[in-house]
């Protein structure tokens, strides 16, 4: 269904029409031809968002809502990929994609962005809102600068983002890449670890090319994550309705051309480890990995894979490599530039502006969280010591 807003234009202004769309078929062809000419991520891929919307989105209660902005002479200048979510009578539109997307941007032709960064990026966002009914925007992990444009976005109310996300260049062969930014003595320990995997057995390091394959390292890759949030007391994630779904049509397991690469290492037959990302617009976009719980982990299977994917990730031609929002000590051995993101939430209506401030607080406070190593360290405590006297009482129960 559209719903198309012919507003006022002044000259210099960066759009004329607004349409709201809630099927990703109607504007499919419209934002792949966009794509190319436009400020935006791997993750705002039409083929990626299509597969989350067909699986995760209806479980989660976001309804798809795409805001297209045209010029006077009908040329879309803008798409936003946003969904809808009611809570509590409250319409908050979001970026399309849930925590699956590490980071969110608008698809704006690079030419109009100076033309948005001059108050039309608001004056968009209330116009969508007054014709779809939004109360409140909720749009977090937006990167400042990207491939070095300017978001327009970042006029808008916004406060920094709980994580940083991590990137950086690749150098021209993995050697030099991990010269550049792993230490002597860590490139000392991983060739020491390679070559305990080929005595325990005949490794196998590789980018899944067929079905068969990526629907294996899928499965291990579910299985591993599900053990490693069970020790560290976390809700898993991936056991949420749609996930499971929404990744296997990522990689192509329903027939379409898979959105999301998958590699694996195997140790004889068992995988060991798996990770899965996209690769588009010269950057590698890491989203997941897992490692075996097993007694093969304590040689770190995942920095093996890693290197791998470094070196796949260079002969293919591209230049970044990014392995999204959150720090992790694996990630600064790949990526050392930490990327600021900023959330912006604020209310279009009476009561949205209530429920804006009652999100924003909570997010602030989840920042300030992250930012003490002593408060996480003992929220990650208190998460696994809950994990264990579950375990505990688990353990009791089937012997009882």
């Amino acid at each position: 269904m559209m719903k198309t807003d012919r507003l006022p234009a002044a000259p210099g202004q960066a759009y004329a029409t607004v349409e709201i769309h809630r099927d990703l078929s109607e504007v499919a062809a419209l934002w792949t031809a966009l794509m190319p000419e436009a400020l935006a991520t791997p993750y705002q891929n039409p083929a990626f968002l299509r597969a989350w919307v067909d699986h995760a989105a209806g479980p989660e209660g976001v309804e798809p809502l795409i805001v297209v902005a045209r010029d006077a002479s009908g040329r879309p200048v803008a798409l936003l990929p946003f969904g809808l979510k009611r809570r509590a009578g409250i319409r908050v539109a979001r970026f399309l994609g849930g925590s699956h997307v590490n980071y969110n941007l608008p698809v704006i032709r690079r030419d109009s962005l100076a033309a948005f960064a001059g108050g039309d990026a608001m004056r968009l966002l209330r116009d969508a809102a007054k014709i779809a009914r939004i109360d409140a925007f909720a749009l977090s992990n937006q990167p400042h600068v990207w491939e070095g444009f300017d978001n327009p976005f970042a006029a808008l109310p916004r406060q920094p983002s709980p994580d940083a996300g991590f990137s950086g260049p690749l150098a021209p062969s993995l050697e030099e890449h991990l010269k550049r930014f792993v230490s002597a003595k860590s490139r000392s320990n991983q060739r020491r670890k390679m070559r305990r995997f080929e005595e325990l057995g005949h490794p196998l390091i590789y980018r899944a090319e067929t079905a068969a394959q990526r629907a294996r390292l899928l499965d291990a890759y579910f299985d591993q994550k599900a053990r490693q949030f069970e020790m560290r007391g976390v809700a898993n994630v991936f056991e949420r309705q749609g996930v499971h779904e929404f990744l296997a049509d990522a990689c192509g397991l329903s027939g379409a051309a898979p959105t999301v690469e998958i590699y694996g290492f195997e140790l004889d037959g068992e995988i060991i480890s798996v990770t899965g990302g996209l690769a588009d617009r010269g950057r590698y976009c890491g989203m997941f990995i897992s490692i075996t719980s097993g007694e093969r982990a304590k040689y770190s299977p995942g920095e093996m894979l890693m290197n791998f994917v470094v070196e796949d990730s260079i002969r293919r031609g591209l230049s970044i490599f990014d392995l999204g929002v959150g720090a992790a000590a694996y990630k600064k051995m790949y990526c050392p530039d930490a990327v600021p993101l900023f959330d912006s939430i604020f209310g279009v209506t009476l009561r949205g502006r209530a429920a804006a401030a009652a999100v924003a607080g909570a997010a602030a406070a989840k920042a300030r969280v992250k930012a003490s190593p002593r408060a996480y360290a003992l929220l990650d405590r208190a998460r696994k010591a809950m994990a264990g006297r579950r375990s505990a009482a688990s353990a009791e129960d089937h012997h009882s």
